[in-house]
């Protein structure tokens, strides 16, 4: 098997945009990523993170982004794939079948942050898949994802008289209060928006704790009206729905995304001041190769070093490109593997635990830890690029980047990742 490390002054790996792999950093990427860091040395301090998913797939200056990835993104920073889809299939288990579900796309999202970052993560899925419907919310953590929320619950607190709702927007408070809205536009046996008896699918709908119903926070007009002064518009924006909801930390209000006829469907949208664009966080500002929607959204509660691959299935004979992003700069970061998962233990900075089960290819990768080594650059990159061994059979292993303490730091850990080998 032949490793190639790349870290500080490194070529990068596969990958960017016009390359076939997701995962790597070719070198002009690289050399952007950093002068952009070293541009903006504060600027994320001033802000806050958010975690993002698309409608649809794009491209940043790191490579291509699926619409089942979360993307972070801080204020003056470049924005990276933190939760890749590998991760939320290896996450939702595989039940014992071996065959591992990989989300379609994800609707909704919201990180509240927990003992591992697995813990505090909710999602919605565009549609029903895996088990799960598109109005449920899923919590993550020990044993995979389960409905917070079901479906049901949400028809019953809108009063949807047909019995079918697709939930594309969640905010979970730390009260417990729910904000949310639909992917369609509901009729209703008691509620209205801006038509009686009409949920619309750009209104915005409040469920307080221990209420049996909820209730219509913002109306899909109110929702146009703030769109509409936060890009100084002199005419009426009408926003056709409010796809992502979130809560600014600092202030309170409510942050949104909308679907419009602009160039701001990935923009994150405040009620600050009647309807504002959050400082930072403009389309413009995320570094995206096209145009694309934003139909998830999140304060970010969980930060980790993000560990992405080129490829979710590299064949025998091949090679794949593991990437490390936001890594701490010039602290050695170890390439482990296992043949599956287990609780986690220790406790690890980051992604809060070490999550590797013990076995036979731990212990290997233990022993040639010194050619498993990535090294960050700079700007918190690096990279180790793997041939797959031709007569390698077919085999799941799950991935972590481990940091040693260091420079009175604590020990790190990235998301845990799933490879299918030869597959």
């Amino acid at each position: 098997m032949r490793i190639v490390r790349q870290g500080k002054g490194g070529k990068g790996g596969k990958g960017g945009k016009g390359d076939p792999g997701p995962g790597g950093v070719p070198r002009p990427a690289r050399a952007a990523l950093l002068a952009l860091a070293l541009l903006a040395p504060g600027a994320a301090a001033q802000g806050f993170e958010v975690l993002v998913s698309l409608s649809g797939d794009d491209a940043l200056p790191g490579g291509p982004v699926r619409d089942q990835d979360l993307v972070a993104h801080a204020p003056g920073a470049v924005a990276h794939v933190a939760w890749p889809s590998e991760t939320l299939s290896l996450l939702a288990g595989d039940g014992g079948s071996g065959t591992w579900p990989v989300f379609g796309d994800v609707d909704a999202v919201h990180d509240a942050g927990g003992a591992t970052a697995d813990q505090g993560l909710y999602i919605s899925l565009t549609a029903d898949e895996a088990g799960h419907l598109d109005g449920d919310v899923l919590r993550g953590g020990p044993g995979g994802f389960v409905a917070f929320r079901a479906e049901a619950e949400f028809i019953a607190a809108s009063g949807a008289t047909d019995g079918n709702v697709d939930v594309d927007a969640f905010q979970l408070d730390a009260d417990g209060t729910i904000l949310f809205s639909f992917g369609d536009n509901e009729a209703s046996a008691f509620l209205s928006g801006d038509d009686p008896g009409v949920v619309k699918d750009g209104d915005v709908l409040q469920w307080m704790p221990g209420a049996a119903v909820a209730q219509v926070l913002l109306t899909e007009a109110q929702v146009s009206a703030m769109v509409t002064l936060a890009l100084g518009s002199a005419s009426t924006i009408a926003t056709t729905d409010t796809l992502s909801l979130a809560r600014d930390p600092q202030t309170g209000a409510v942050l949104f995304s909308v679907a419009s006829p602009t160039a701001n469907d990935a923009t994150v949208f405040s009620t600050a001041l009647g309807g504002s664009v959050l400082a930072g966080q403009a389309e413009s500002d995320f570094g995206f190769a096209t145009a694309p929607e934003m139909d998830a959204l999140s304060v970010a509660g969980s930060h980790f070093t993000a560990l992405t691959a080129s490829a979710p299935n590299p064949p025998a004979g091949g090679s794949v490109t593991l990437l490390a992003t936001g890594a701490a700069p010039g602290v050695p970061y170890f390439v482990l593997a296992a043949m599956g998962s287990a609780p986690p233990k220790p406790p690890l900075s980051g992604w809060g635990g070490f999550v590797l089960a013990q076995d036979a290819l731990l212990d290997a990768c233990w022993s040639q830890s010194s050619l498993l080594l990535i090294l960050p650059d700079g700007a918190g990159l690096g990279s180790l690029s793997s041939d797959i061994p031709a007569s390698l059979p077919p085999a799941d292993v799950v991935l972590q980047l481990v940091a040693p303490p260091w420079a009175g730091q604590p020990p790190r850990g990235s998301n845990p990742l799933l490879l299918e080998l030869a597959q």
